[in-house]
């Protein structure tokens, strides 16, 4: 592995993205239905906008911390970025959100398509994305089953795969229910962020990387890892998603509040600010259209109560805690270094 980390996670994705342009263009071949290539240049167009490939650079880093080099792990590996493709859809249409990474979310790009030769266009753009998220979730599948690497080690990892998808959707429930829950708490926010961030972004792409090694090692300490960095990864989101700039997240800073998303800036928020204020944080996470002044205000409320200190300063300890798990991980020295240097990375990046 490089010295230079940036630049390998550099080449890294450049190389999930090949993997990703090849799989799209060797499928696209059994799609002959004009809608039905319609919604699958739609799929294809959506997984290549931009992303990290965080996701599938953890499967191939956690097989090559066990066994050497495999590019057969590549293929298996975007099966993770084809799921994140499916959840990505349906989360844009359960949050009504127009933009996901700069551009139309998939449903309004359908949408715009269809409008002209329909008046039901909303309705039926967001069907249509429904089935392309299912669709999505099939190709992950393929992908991996078809990477053509060891049988038995190829099924551990697609029973892995289909265990994120089911943590995540529990995720989602907690997180649908915490809109109108009015005792949702911080210790809800950390079982919503296990089972829909961490298990998904960093645990199980790791184990699934390890599963497709055939490692016979206690992986335990790098699925705590994974737990503890995939939880300071959702907690940096939302700091992200409230003070970040637009151009680099790709989405309006105000679409967390306007989408009413108790994430643990509004909960410390409400919890230490002065009454008048934490009662002024309710209700904009309510109203649905914040105004730039009111947004403004609730950043300066965040900042000025606490809030902000407290989830720097939580998302650091769970770092640390993270990197003591990290060196009790049997594998190749020079990964559990890049590992170690990608822990700070994901806490300081700008999108």
């Amino acid at each position: 592995m490089s010295l230079d980390h940036q630049a390998a996670l550099k080449k890294m994705k450049e190389r999930v993205d090949r993997e990703l342009i090849d799989y799209f263009n060797t499928t696209t071949s059994l799609v002959s239905d004009p809608v039905c290539k319609m919604v699958y240049q739609h799929i294809k167009d959506f997984t290549m906008n931009g992303g990290k490939r965080l996701r599938p650079i953890l499967v191939v880093l956690g097989h090559d911390l066990f066994a050497p080099s495999d590019e057969r792990v590549y293929r298996a590996a975007i099966s993770i970025e084809l799921t994140q493709t499916y959840l990505l859809i349906h989360d844009d249409i359960m949050d009504q959100s127009e933009v996901r990474r700069g551009k139309p979310s998939l449903h309004v790009a359908v949408r715009n398509e269809i409008s002209r030769i329909t008046q039901d266009a909303k309705r039926i753009s967001e069907n249509i994305a429904i089935i392309a998220g299912d669709l999505a979730d099939s190709y992950a599948h393929q992908a991996l089953l078809t990477c053509g690497l060891p049988p038995q080690e190829t099924m551990d990892a697609n029973l892995e795969l289909s265990r994120i998808i089911e943590m995540t959707g529990y995720g989602q429930l907690i997180d649908i229910n915490s809109s109108y829950d009015e005792d949702f708490s911080q210790s809800d926010l950390m079982r919503l962020h296990l089972l829909k961030t961490a298990k998904y972004t960093i645990e199980g792409p790791l184990k699934m990387g390890a599963l497709l090694s055939g490692t016979k090692q206690n992986i335990k300490p790098l699925s705590y890892y994974g737990t503890l960095l995939g939880t300071a990864f959702q907690l940096h989101d939302d700091i992200l998603g409230l003070f970040g700039e637009e151009e680099k997240t790709g989405k309006s800073i105000k679409s967390d509040v306007n989408e009413g998303k108790k994430t643990l800036l509004m909960l410390k928020a409400i919890e230490l600010a002065p009454e008048k204020d934490s009662i002024f944080i309710r209700d904009c996470l309510k109203s649905g259209n914040v105004s730039d002044n009111d947004f403004k205000r609730v950043q300066d409320i965040v900042m000025n109560s606490g809030s902000y200190d407290y989830s720097r300063k939580l998302m650091t300890k769970m770092i640390e805690k993270s990197r003591e798990y990290l060196g009790q991980v049997n594998g190749d020295g020079s990964i559990k270094e890049f590992l170690s240097w990608l822990a700070s990375y994901i806490i300081e990046r700008s999108n």
